[in-house]
Protein backbone atom coordinates (compact mmCIF):
# COMPACT_ATOMS: atom_id res chain seq x y z
CA UNK A 1 0.00 0.00 0.00
CA UNK A 2 2.54 2.68 1.35
CA UNK A 3 4.73 1.51 -2.13
CA UNK A 4 1.41 2.08 -4.30
CA UNK A 5 0.40 5.70 -2.48
CA UNK A 6 4.41 6.59 -3.36
CA UNK A 7 4.17 5.72 -6.87
CA UNK A 8 0.97 7.82 -6.95
CA UNK A 9 2.70 10.67 -5.04
CA UNK A 10 5.45 10.92 -7.96
CA UNK A 11 3.02 10.63 -10.77
CA UNK A 12 1.06 13.56 -9.07
CA UNK A 13 4.65 15.03 -8.91
CA UNK A 14 5.71 14.85 -12.33
CA UNK A 15 2.22 15.38 -14.06
CA UNK A 16 2.20 18.50 -11.99
CA UNK A 17 6.02 19.66 -13.23
CA UNK A 18 4.69 18.82 -16.77
CA UNK A 19 1.77 21.54 -16.46
CA UNK A 20 4.16 23.98 -14.74
CA UNK A 21 4.02 27.06 -17.28
CA UNK A 22 7.64 28.94 -17.71
CA UNK A 23 7.64 32.58 -19.00
CA UNK A 24 8.21 32.62 -23.01
CA UNK A 25 11.89 34.63 -22.02
CA UNK A 26 13.07 31.42 -19.93
CA UNK A 27 11.23 29.02 -22.76
CA UNK A 28 13.12 30.47 -25.54
CA UNK A 29 16.87 30.79 -23.27
CA UNK A 30 16.21 26.97 -22.67
CA UNK A 31 15.31 26.17 -25.97
CA UNK A 32 18.42 28.25 -27.29
CA UNK A 33 20.82 26.17 -25.20
CA UNK A 34 19.51 22.82 -27.59
CA UNK A 35 19.09 24.57 -30.39
CA UNK A 36 21.74 26.95 -31.25
CA UNK A 37 25.32 25.45 -32.56
CA UNK A 38 27.53 26.59 -29.88
CA UNK A 39 25.06 27.44 -26.98
CA UNK A 40 28.14 29.17 -24.46
CA UNK A 41 29.52 31.28 -27.44
CA UNK A 42 29.67 35.02 -25.49
CA UNK A 43 27.76 36.78 -28.28
CA UNK A 44 26.54 40.65 -27.45
CA UNK A 45 23.40 42.05 -25.69
CA UNK A 46 21.86 42.88 -29.27
CA UNK A 47 22.53 39.43 -30.67
CA UNK A 48 21.20 37.66 -27.54
CA UNK A 49 18.01 39.51 -27.86
CA UNK A 50 17.69 38.71 -31.65
CA UNK A 51 18.32 34.93 -30.81
CA UNK A 52 15.77 34.85 -28.47
CA UNK A 53 13.09 36.49 -30.58
CA UNK A 54 13.90 34.16 -33.37
CA UNK A 55 13.63 31.12 -30.87
CA UNK A 56 10.45 32.10 -29.35
CA UNK A 57 8.26 32.65 -32.96
CA UNK A 58 9.65 29.29 -33.61
CA UNK A 59 8.00 27.82 -30.41
CA UNK A 60 5.04 30.14 -31.10
CA UNK A 61 4.72 28.09 -34.29
CA UNK A 62 5.34 24.31 -32.52
CA UNK A 63 3.89 25.27 -28.73
CA UNK A 64 0.95 26.36 -27.24
CA UNK A 65 1.05 29.70 -25.52
CA UNK A 66 -0.72 31.26 -23.09
CA UNK A 67 -1.19 34.44 -21.51
CA UNK A 68 -3.67 36.17 -18.64
CA UNK A 69 -7.07 37.40 -19.48
CA UNK A 70 -7.20 40.87 -18.55
CA UNK A 71 -11.13 40.83 -18.16
CA UNK A 72 -10.99 37.38 -15.96
CA UNK A 73 -7.59 37.21 -14.53
CA UNK A 74 -7.60 33.35 -15.64
CA UNK A 75 -4.43 31.59 -17.97
CA UNK A 76 -5.67 31.23 -21.18
CA UNK A 77 -4.60 29.73 -24.58
CA UNK A 78 -3.67 31.97 -27.30
CA UNK A 79 -5.57 30.61 -30.58
CA UNK A 80 -3.78 30.08 -33.87
CA UNK A 81 -5.38 32.98 -35.38
CA UNK A 82 -4.24 35.23 -32.48
CA UNK A 83 -0.23 33.55 -33.30
CA UNK A 84 -0.39 34.07 -37.15
CA UNK A 85 1.87 36.97 -38.00
CA UNK A 86 2.88 37.65 -34.05
CA UNK A 87 6.31 38.40 -33.43
CA UNK A 88 8.63 38.60 -30.17
CA UNK A 89 10.65 41.33 -28.92
CA UNK A 90 13.01 42.38 -26.50
CA UNK A 91 14.32 39.44 -25.89
CA UNK A 92 11.02 37.48 -26.10
CA UNK A 93 9.42 39.54 -23.23
CA UNK A 94 7.04 40.74 -25.62
CA UNK A 95 5.21 39.27 -27.90
CA UNK A 96 3.43 41.36 -30.47
CA UNK A 97 0.32 40.15 -32.52
CA UNK A 98 -0.45 41.52 -36.19
CA UNK A 99 -3.04 44.00 -34.92
CA UNK A 100 -0.67 45.78 -32.76
CA UNK A 101 -1.31 44.10 -29.57
CA UNK A 102 2.05 43.84 -27.25
CA UNK A 103 1.27 41.10 -24.95
CA UNK A 104 3.74 40.14 -21.98
CA UNK A 105 3.81 37.62 -19.40
CA UNK A 106 3.24 35.06 -22.08
CA UNK A 107 3.74 31.58 -20.78
CA UNK A 108 4.19 27.60 -21.99
CA UNK A 109 4.20 24.83 -19.84
CA UNK A 110 6.47 23.04 -19.73
CA UNK A 111 5.57 19.53 -21.05
CA UNK A 112 4.66 21.80 -24.31
CA UNK A 113 8.10 23.13 -24.26
CA UNK A 114 9.78 20.07 -24.17
CA UNK A 115 8.09 18.18 -27.42
CA UNK A 116 8.60 21.41 -29.00
CA UNK A 117 12.19 22.02 -28.86
CA UNK A 118 12.24 17.75 -29.91
CA UNK A 119 10.24 18.80 -32.63
CA UNK A 120 12.64 21.53 -33.41
CA UNK A 121 15.67 19.72 -33.19
CA UNK A 122 14.07 17.18 -35.99
CA UNK A 123 13.26 20.08 -38.09
CA UNK A 124 16.29 22.32 -37.93
CA UNK A 125 15.74 26.43 -37.21
CA UNK A 126 17.68 27.93 -40.69
CA UNK A 127 17.41 31.73 -39.03
CA UNK A 128 20.07 29.98 -36.20
CA UNK A 129 22.60 28.76 -38.89
CA UNK A 130 25.72 29.82 -38.69
CA UNK A 131 25.57 31.09 -42.64
CA UNK A 132 23.09 30.06 -44.96
CA UNK A 133 23.88 27.72 -48.02
CA UNK A 134 25.07 29.40 -51.05
CA UNK A 135 22.00 30.06 -53.44
CA UNK A 136 22.30 28.33 -56.61
CA UNK A 137 22.34 31.52 -59.59
CA UNK A 138 19.78 31.82 -61.81
CA UNK A 139 18.02 28.76 -60.47
CA UNK A 140 14.74 30.17 -58.69
CA UNK A 141 14.10 28.10 -55.37
CA UNK A 142 10.38 28.51 -55.06
CA UNK A 143 9.51 26.99 -58.37
CA UNK A 144 12.38 24.85 -58.55
CA UNK A 145 11.27 23.28 -55.36
CA UNK A 146 7.09 23.48 -55.52
CA UNK A 147 6.72 20.46 -57.23
CA UNK A 148 8.76 18.27 -55.44
CA UNK A 149 6.70 19.30 -52.54
CA UNK A 150 3.43 18.90 -53.59
CA UNK A 151 4.41 15.78 -54.62
CA UNK A 152 5.85 15.11 -51.02
CA UNK A 153 2.41 16.64 -49.52
CA UNK A 154 0.64 14.22 -51.72
CA UNK A 155 2.38 11.35 -50.08
CA UNK A 156 1.69 12.67 -46.92
CA UNK A 157 -2.31 12.82 -47.44
CA UNK A 158 -1.89 9.13 -48.76
CA UNK A 159 -0.23 8.03 -45.84
CA UNK A 160 -2.71 9.26 -43.85
CA UNK A 161 -5.90 8.04 -45.67
CA UNK A 162 -7.96 5.78 -42.50
CA UNK A 163 -7.58 3.50 -41.29
CA UNK A 164 -4.84 5.09 -40.13
CA UNK A 165 -1.53 2.87 -38.73
CA UNK A 166 0.85 3.88 -36.23
CA UNK A 167 3.47 3.44 -39.16
CA UNK A 168 2.24 5.55 -41.48
CA UNK A 169 1.51 8.44 -39.37
CA UNK A 170 4.98 8.33 -38.53
CA UNK A 171 5.92 7.81 -42.20
CA UNK A 172 3.90 11.06 -42.28
CA UNK A 173 5.28 13.21 -40.03
CA UNK A 174 8.99 12.09 -41.70
CA UNK A 175 7.51 13.43 -44.51
CA UNK A 176 6.18 16.89 -43.24
CA UNK A 177 9.56 17.44 -41.48
CA UNK A 178 10.92 17.05 -45.22
CA UNK A 179 8.75 19.68 -46.12
CA UNK A 180 9.56 21.79 -43.24
CA UNK A 181 13.24 21.82 -43.99
CA UNK A 182 13.21 22.22 -48.18
CA UNK A 183 10.19 24.92 -47.98
CA UNK A 184 11.24 27.96 -49.75
CA UNK A 185 9.44 30.17 -47.73
CA UNK A 186 8.32 30.45 -43.41
CA UNK A 187 4.69 29.68 -44.21
CA UNK A 188 4.98 26.87 -45.88
CA UNK A 189 7.73 25.82 -43.37
CA UNK A 190 5.26 26.98 -40.33
CA UNK A 191 2.24 25.06 -41.48
CA UNK A 192 4.45 21.84 -42.26
CA UNK A 193 5.36 22.81 -38.57
CA UNK A 194 1.96 22.71 -37.48
CA UNK A 195 1.17 19.64 -38.97
CA UNK A 196 3.78 17.30 -37.10
CA UNK A 197 2.60 18.83 -33.75
CA UNK A 198 -0.84 18.00 -34.65
CA UNK A 199 -0.26 14.79 -35.57
CA UNK A 200 1.76 14.54 -32.19
CA UNK A 201 -0.94 15.78 -30.65
CA UNK A 202 -3.57 13.66 -31.81
CA UNK A 203 -1.67 10.38 -32.07
CA UNK A 204 -3.36 9.70 -35.54
CA UNK A 205 -7.00 10.05 -34.05
CA UNK A 206 -9.28 10.96 -36.95
CA UNK A 207 -12.01 12.19 -34.56
CA UNK A 208 -10.17 15.38 -32.76
CA UNK A 209 -12.02 18.55 -33.93
CA UNK A 210 -9.46 21.09 -35.29
CA UNK A 211 -6.87 18.00 -35.28
CA UNK A 212 -4.02 17.04 -38.29
CA UNK A 213 -6.92 17.22 -41.08
CA UNK A 214 -7.17 21.22 -40.46
CA UNK A 215 -3.37 21.35 -40.59
CA UNK A 216 -3.00 19.15 -43.52
CA UNK A 217 -5.90 21.20 -45.42
CA UNK A 218 -4.26 24.37 -44.64
CA UNK A 219 -0.76 22.89 -46.22
CA UNK A 220 -2.36 21.82 -49.33
CA UNK A 221 -4.07 25.36 -49.92
CA UNK A 222 -0.89 27.34 -49.17
CA UNK A 223 1.17 25.03 -51.19
CA UNK A 224 -1.47 25.13 -54.16
CA UNK A 225 -1.29 29.08 -54.18
CA UNK A 226 2.20 29.14 -54.62
CA UNK A 227 2.04 26.71 -57.31
CA UNK A 228 -0.69 28.75 -59.22
CA UNK A 229 1.25 32.35 -58.33
CA UNK A 230 4.24 30.93 -59.93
Amino acid sequence: MDLMAKKSGTSELRSGISGQHVSLAVAAHLARTQLVPEPLKVYDGQHLSDMLDVVAQALARTASLHVIDAHTGETRELVPVELEGAVARRGATLLVLKDGRALSGVSVRRADLRQAIALLKAIGLPELAVSPPPAVAGTPVLNGNGEALRARLAEVEDLLKPPLLPAQVERAKAGAVWIARHAPQGRVANLAMQLISALHESRGIDEIPGGFRMALARLRTLLEETASSS
